[in-house]
């Protein structure tokens, strides 16, 4: 069994490091996020991308050689204590790698990329709910088949898919849409999400993955809640609109262990003690992914029916089709009317058939294959709008657009602009430069003459925006951002900016409800 984290800081060597001394160092605090995020990991399977990610930002933080040295230690150290097979892996796969990198060749590493700035204006919550769940479940898989494909046959595993191609995935899609610090920190929020949109293992390695890119090694506890209805017994006298009571749940922790408790309306539970029976079969499934089972009802201060946890639910990739065992709330001998086949079942983003029921010595279980990705409309309502996967080759034509633009600043030419593979984008290029060219005269422009150039840039954003979206804020040469933040007191110009530009910064990004005319007074020149 996995030593607590305490006892790991309890021991004689360990707890010199870490306990007693009243400030830790870099390479003790981040190790202590590291043993910490092990002990509390859901999946311990998926710990190969915790301990990738770590060592990514700890690389990505500028570490010394002489710290890395000490990293090496206590890395030695935490090996001395009883540790579970995938921990104990990780941590050996790191000081292999600080051992062959660094120690030997006693250098630190080469210097490490920048990230890359935002060009995303951040997420309303609903929005970003929305977006993890497509993140996830559509365009994950994408992504992730596209690496094995490129990767060799012999890196793949033989039960499943690997944890490390879906962390290299979803950086892949983050890194892609170029998300500010604010969503990228909304993305660590529990409570936008439910077990009902998406599968806790793929979050769970989602979240190593926006740790590193904010360049942090502590992780925040996951949250057990909330729960989602997995299935009723046929016999149960639970109410027909009992999913809705799910809303309430809540966590209760007793000497014994955890039960979830979900409230049951006065009314509601004395129509059900009023049977000969009670009967109140139910599985439910929380987001830390393990199943609950109904136990009783209670009546104490409040009616509740209380569940009793029976084990974590895993997607089984291994064959030709996704799998999921999930649990039965009543035994059977057999399947009534032998139609089980056609029972479906929606979890974890995705609708489930039954393949087959099994009987053990405990209950009766069912096995369900995977059917299909649950459309982003069948989850949310259909009003909301949801946030749209910017392909790379969208993302590859903007930056070639943004090297052009330099390369015609610096050469004084229009020519690299001219010479764009994507011909659709050689106008919004001219335009770009000519307004560039407009503010770095010699002589300031007025605000109408800027207003104009926007406008033009408007129109010749329309037949592309489609395709391409708006123009990022990323790629305007410096000069013209420089002149823009000096205008954002003017309305006008302030709506165009948010109307053409995509990403602006929070100082602009702040849309005037009163647009003015366009041929309301101003003052004569630019600020």
């Amino acid at each position: 069994m996995f030593a607590t984290f305490a006892s790991h800081l309890a021991t004689p060597r360990i707890a010199g490091l870490f306990v007693k001394r009243s400030k830790l160092s870099r390479a003790e605090g981040d190790v202590q996020a590291l043993l910490a995020r092990m002990h509390h990991r859901l999946y311990p399977e998926t710990t190969p991308a915790l301990a990738s990610y770590w060592l990514k930002t700890v690389y990505s933080g500028g570490y010394s050689v002489r710290r890395w040295k000490e990293l090496d230690r206590l890395l030695e150290l935490a090996l001395a204590e009883p540790l579970p097979d995938p921990s104990r892996d990780a941590l050996i796969d790191i000081r292999n790698w600080i051992q062959e990198t660094i120690v030997v060749a006693d250098q630190k590493p080469a210097s490490v990329t920048p990230r890359l700035q935002p060009v995303r204006a951040s997420f309303s919550s609903e929005q970003l709910t929305a977006y993890i769940v497509r993140l996830l479940n559509e365009w994950l898989p994408v992504e992730v088949a596209r690496l094995l494909v490129q990767e060799s046959e012999s890196t793949v595993e033989q039960d499943g898919i690997p944890v490390l191609a879906i962390g290299k995935a979803l950086e892949r899609l983050l890194v892609r849409e170029h998300l500010s610090q604010a969503t990228l920190e909304m993305l660590l929020e529990p409570e936008l999400l439910s077990p009902g949109y998406v599968y806790p293992a793929d979050m769970e390695i989602l979240r190593d993955v926006v740790l590193s890119l904010l360049g942090r090694t502590w992780a925040p506890i996951s949250s057990v809640m909330p729960a989602t209805l997995l299935c009723v017994a046929p016999d149960s006298h639970l109410p027909a609109d009992y999913r809705e009571a799910l809303r309430d749940a809540f966590l209760v922790r007793r000497p014994w262990g955890e039960e979830v408790h979900v409230p049951i309306a006065p009314v509601r539970a004395i129509g059900i003690l009023k049977h000969e029976r009670v009967l109140i079969g139910s599985i439910i499934v929380t987001m830390d992914g393990r199943s609950w089972e109904s136990e009783n009802l209670q009546s104490d201060e409040q009616y509740s029916v209380v569940y009793q946890p029976i084990g974590r639910l895993r997607i089984d990739y291994s064959g030709d089709h996704a799998g999921l065992r999930v649990p039965w709330p009543v035994n059977r001998l057999r399947w009534s009317g032998g139609g089980y086949s056609r029972d479906i079942f929606n979890l974890f983003g995705r609708e489930w058939r039954v393949s087959k029921w099994e009987l053990d010595a405990d209950r009766t279980w069912l096995n369900l294959v995977f059917s299909r990705v649950l459309p982003i409309s069948e989850i949310f309502p259909a009003d909301m709008k949801s946030w749209r996967l910017r392909p790379s080759s969208v993302d590859m034509a903007w930056t070639a657009l943004e090297s052009a633009l330099t390369s015609s600043l610096v050469q004084g030419s229009g020519e690299p602009i001219e010479q764009l593979r994507h011909a659709d984008l050689i106008p919004l290029g001219r335009a770009i430069a000519g307004l560039t060219e407009l503010v770095t005269g010699w002589r300031s422009p007025t605000y109408e003459a800027i207003e104009t150039q926007l406008r033009a840039l408007r129109y010749l954003e329309c037949p592309v925006v489609s395709s391409y979206g708006r123009v990022p804020w990323r790629i305007l040469p410096g000069p013209l951002t420089a002149t823009f933040f000096m205008v954002r007191r003017h309305p006008v110009l302030l709506a165009l900016l948010n109307d053409v530009f995509e990403g602006l910064p929070e100082t602009l990004n702040q849309v005037t409800h009163q647009r003015a005319a366009s041929g309301s007074t101003s003052p004569p020149h630019a600020a």
